[in-house]
């Protein structure tokens, strides 16, 4: 007998008890994020990317500064 034949015995139990665990997740769902806006750390691009966009609108005339300055 080798070793995946000795485990397999327990497929049906392991098959219940995720059967069970799912319902669990229709009556209690997961909840929300505490912030929809928020989507995580900056990354350098996307803080270059607005950093260009800030140095397009200050050619222009118009300010934006970043969160805490």
């Amino acid at each position: 007998m080798s070793n995946f034949t000795e485990h397999t015995w327990y497929l049906p139990v392991i098959g219940d008890e995720i059967s069970e665990l799912m319902k669990t997740y229709v009556q209690y769902p997961p909840r929300k994020l505490q912030s929809e806006a928020y989507a995580g750390p900056m990354t350098l691009t996307q803080y270059q990317r607005f950093q260009h966009i800030r140095e397009q609108l200050a050619k222009d005339g118009f300010n934006i500064g970043l969160g805490g300055n």
